[in-house]
């Protein structure tokens, strides 16, 4: 009877894989930034999944401590304990946060950290005498989680379809930022920039002005519509705009922060302390998918009022909250980080991985070249059809794991480990624009055909 690690497979899987008409290829082994498939392929990992995997796989420090944690205790409930685990995470944290945050909370998902950041803020209002503030303002193309609250507070629009009636009406939108796109003929940066926030005011007015409780946002977008990065002095002006109205600045850095864009805090490159937050989530490059963890940064000012009130108590228990493995795997990680210098790296690597795109694809093809670090879009003109999931499958393929953008651009997101080697950026170039120009080849013979 034929079988796949000891499973038979003379019957279907059990399995509810995420898309139930897909057939998903059996991961082996997984070693650097390579992921070894059972027909033999190795596959380069050129998204890291989801801009995850930033140490790559296998670290031997990364995997020691694992093992070490594990020997002591691998998990104790934290509505009895702490441990030293999670104590040591958010100290090395909050060190690493230039004096914005003061204290952190783990969890296990960046759904599970954006949800805890929306109650959070809005026990900050309950705390503060404020219970008024129940609106949340976020904007159209962002992508905070999959959960009610998370999806309510984003707004991809294919994730939110059939769950929509669900969502709470407490969640408004404005407009993204997105100036390449959206700007006016000879609209400037600046004049973009302040259509923007009259938007967000706009929208604070219509709402009450005292009942607005934050505002959250991706300081660079992520899976939607492709590692946007905002523009100068976009950040600074909200904050301005959101103390000035007693408003929350909520920043979700699940996926572009921790070190993706070369800066371990993304909103340090658009505006450093004058646009910090007043919470902050964040997630995958936390623990580098080595252990699931997410967690919340936040800012001495929240956590007084919280601390001070003696008539509330934030309710937010979660069972894995503080997961001792995870905690201890992720300190290490975000050690390496620092002790080999990967954001240097994730910055060197960053400018090379466009300089070869630049310079090998086809300029007709590409609409966009953009992000920051190792947190890169290519987005493709509408010269060839909507081609970018042909060229997500031609890649793997051809043995090269590439992230397609989820929202209404044909884009295709890179997010390769840091520790990633010049020849193995070039590899991921090569593959990409092979994978380019078949897809044009298909697209145009689609056509052809069709007349």
């Amino acid at each position: 009877m034929p079988s796949v690690n000891g499973l038979s497979t003379d019957k279907p899987s059990a399995m509810f894989n995420r898309s139930l008409t897909k057939k998903y290829p059996l991961a082996t082994e997984a070693n650097g930034i390579y992921v070894s498939l059972e027909d033999g392929r190795k596959i380069i990992d050129g998204c890291c999944g989801a801009a995850v995997s930033c140490l790559g796989y296998q670290h031997p420090r990364v995997i020691q401590t694992m093992i070490a944690q594990c020997q002591k205790f691998s998990w104790v409930h934290t509505s009895f304990y702490t441990h030293r685990s999670q104590e040591d995470l958010s100290n090395f944290l909050i060190s690493k946060s230039h004096g914005v945050f003061s204290k952190v909370a783990h969890y296990s998902s960046g759904s599970e950290a954006v949800e805890t950041a929306l109650k959070m803020a809005r026990q900050y209002h309950i705390s503060n005498n404020q219970p008024e503030r129940i609106y949340f303002v976020a904007r159209i193309d962002a992508y905070h989680g999959n959960t009610l609250g998370a999806l309510a507070a984003g707004y991809n629009l294919a994730r939110r379809a059939a769950f929509q009636p669900m969502c709470s009406t407490a969640f408004r939108h404005v407009d993204r930022c997105f100036y390449r796109k959206d700007a006016r003929p000879n609209e400037s940066e600046q004049a973009y920039v302040d259509r923007l926030l009259r938007d967000y005011e706009a929208e604070f007015r219509r709402l009450g002005a005292g009942k607005v409780a934050a505002v959250i946002l991706e300081p660079v977008t992520g899976a939607t519509i492709g590692t946007v990065t905002p523009v100068s002095n976009y950040l600074t002006r909200i904050r301005q705009l959101c103390d000035s109205y007693g408003v929350l600045l909520i920043y979700d850095e699940v996926m572009c922060g921790m070190g993706r864009t070369g800066i371990y805090h993304a909103w340090e490159g658009y505006g450093g302390l004058s646009c910090a937050p007043d919470l902050q989530a964040i997630g995958k490059g936390l623990a580098a998918g080595y252990q699931p963890l997410s967690s919340v940064l936040i800012s001495d000012k929240v956590y007084k009022v919280l601390e001070g009130n003696d008539k509330t108590t934030f309710v937010n228990g979660h069972t894995y909250q503080g997961h001792a493995m995870a905690c201890a795997t992720a300190l290490t990680v975000q050690q390496v980080i620092f002790d080999d210098d990967l954001l240097s790296n994730v910055k060197r690597q960053g400018e090379y991985l466009v300089e070869l795109l630049n310079t090998q694809l086809p300029p007709e093809i590409v609409y966009d070249i953009r992000g920051q670090g190792l947190f890169r879009t290519v987005e493709f003109t509408d010269i060839s059809g909507r081609i970018g999931p042909k060229v997500r499958d031609i890649c793997f393929d051809n043995g090269l794991a590439v992230y397609l953008a989820s929202g209404d651009v044909d884009a295709i997101l890179f997010a390769p480990p840091f520790i990633i080697t010049d020849n193995q950026t070039e590899d991921i170039v090569r593959i990409f624009v092979r994978a380019v120009s078949a897809a044009r080849k298909t697209s145009t013979s689609t056509t052809s055909q069709k007349n």
